[in-house]
């Protein structure tokens, strides 16, 4: 009996310490917490453990006596971004080395990433190591190998079904290895190169989305050409990986991608790669202030030669330059349409680097005239409906994962603004950028 006492005194003097390290409250910054709704001055924000307990202005949060508190005066406070398109390749080097282009990304504010076209046991491994609350890399979502026809534009490892049977079966491996979506590629790559390439018969993507919608998986496709598009939009896809580029998108368009509830994923700064590869790469280069590109990299993907070398593998470069324009108001008359528009940015792919891409992803947004509080939205809570997660994640709500960015500067203000980070937040655990990107 004497014992039980004992341990439960103990008990009774250890916990405090236990929940003032579980219990942080960050005080003093602007919320914005990534529903739409105006910004909250002065606000209080109290996470506990993994997860938001309350969020909201000081009058009506109280801060909890054993909390650590963040002093967060004169900063804004907003959630962590999402790159709903990255590889987690670095776009310049032969090796992947995801993890470490995992944890540049969280130091770029990155806390969600969908990782489409990864080799299975890549994928599992990538969200075992991604998995605890501290861990330095943002939380993995993905696809695994890409389906599509052999010899089409897309490389890498591939699922290649020829018959409606071979579709069905690809659909349930990828289920059996729990994968959030199936990624279908169906484009015959004429808006980048001049020879057209096979895509899959339609007899099979219509199985295959068939198959993969009763196994409860979505479908998220590769069809940056607008006809093309339709043809698996009508089949039923849940979303398109890319912009539209080659056509203004029509009525037709419009009303499939709202009947099929799809999401939108721009990756506007892969077209720019395409498009120009030496002017994007000096853009990124000038983004760059902590030099995580070496320069050579930047000189040797920027100069000529670079140039010639990436012209011989996109030989229809010219076109997709002009159509920038249609790519652009594209987007912008998706958003319009009330489409749910996730950013994503395809890094990984030559010249679109790790981290700068997704700012500038948001930046392109922008520019493309896009309102600042949506292109927070594309970057937070609609990468979230795009995987089912809108309830876990994606706002600054009590009960959500707690997935934040400390800012010095309003992105309202100007989305360039997003970032001055102060610190990111992934699961309740608090890292400097500085040191993340250090490690």
């Amino acid at each position: 009996m004497k014992q039980i006492t004992f341990i439960f005194i103990l008990l009774m003097i250890v916990s405090p310490n236990l929940r003032a390290q579980d219990v942080k409250v960050i005080t003093g910054a602007t919320l914005i917490d990534g529903t739409g709704r105006a910004p909250v001055k002065d606000s209080v924000i109290v996470i506990e453990g993994a997860r938001i307990r309350q969020a909201g202005a000081k009058s009506e949060v109280g801060v909890p006596k054993e909390a650590a508190v963040i002093d967060a005066r004169g900063k804004f406070v907003t959630p962590g971004l999402a790159d709903m398109h990255n590889h987690l390749r670095d776009g310049f080097s032969q090796g992947r080395q995801a993890l470490t282009n995992a944890r540049r990304l969280l130091a770029f504010g990155v806390t969600t990433v969908f990782f489409p076209n990864a080799n299975l046991q890549l994928l599992a491994t990538l969200k075992q190591e991604a998995a605890p609350d501290n861990s330095a890399y943002p939380h993995i979502f993905g696809a695994g190998p890409i389906v599509t026809v052999k010899g089409g534009s897309l490389s890498g490892e591939l699922r290649s079904p020829n018959t409606a049977e071979e579709a069905r079966a690809v659909v349930k491996e990828m289920k059996i290895a729990n994968v959030e979506a199936i990624k279908l590629g169906y484009d015959d790559n004429t808006w980048a190169t001049k020879e057209p390439a096979p895509v899959l018969k339609e007899e099979v993507v219509s199985a295959l989305i068939t198959e993969a919608h009763q196994q409860g998986l979505k479908v998220l496709v590769h069809a940056p050409m607008l006809e093309q598009a339709k043809v698996v939009l009508r089949a039923g896809a849940d979303g398109l990986m890319h912009g539209i580029i080659d056509k203004p998108v029509d009525d037709e368009f419009i009303s499939l991608m709202k009947k099929n509830r799809a999401c939108y994923v721009s990756t506007l700064a892969m077209f720019e790669a395409v498009a120009d590869i030496t002017d994007w790469v000096k853009r990124e280069g000038t983004y760059d202030e902590k030099g995580i590109v070496p320069k050579a990299v930047i000189q040797a993907l920027s100069g000529a030669a670079g140039a010639e070398r990436f012209n011989s593998l996109f030989t229809n470069t010219a076109f997709t330059k002009t159509h920038l324009p249609t790519l652009r108001a594209n987007l912008k008359k998706v958003d319009g349409a009330g489409i749910l528009i996730v950013t994503g940015t395809d890094t990984g792919f030559f010249g679109v680097f790790t981290g700068m891409a997704t700012h500038l992803e948001l930046i392109l947004h922008q520019e493309a005239g896009l309102k600042t509080a949506d292109i927070i939205k594309a970057a937070t809570i609609n990468a979230a409906r795009m995987i089912g997660r809108e309830k876990e994640s994606g706002t600054i709500e009590e009960g959500k994962i707690a997935d934040l960015l400390i800012l010095d500067a309003n992105p309202l203000d100007d989305i360039r603004n997003i970032k001055r980070i102060h610190r990111v937040i992934k699961s309740g655990t608090v890292f400097d950028p500085v040191e993340l990107l250090k490690r």
